[in-house]
């Protein structure tokens, strides 16, 4: 596994540490601010509040997919 490559999603100081390896970083709006610092990405939205789905849908728009995800579930 390359730390470059992972996506980790965490809201409070025990995420600091894998925050700070991983390759997209991402804190709920709702996360502490100490964790908001590790960040690469805060969500609008809180944890439990459509954040992973803030998420998902931000990491499929990048890879250039959300348009075949939206047409798989239109189909």
């Amino acid at each position: 596994m390359n730390w470059e490559d992972v996506c980790y999603v965490g809201d409070d100081i025990v995420d600091i540490a894998v925050l700070d390896r991983v390759g997209l970083a991402v804190v709920p709006g709702d996360g502490t601010a100490d964790t908001k610092k590790s960040a690469d990405y805060v969500t609008k939205a809180p944890g439990g509040n459509g954040a992973i789905r803030e998420i998902v849908e931000m990491i499929l728009k990048a890879q250039n997919k959300w348009k075949l995800v939206i047409a798989e579930y239109a189909n």
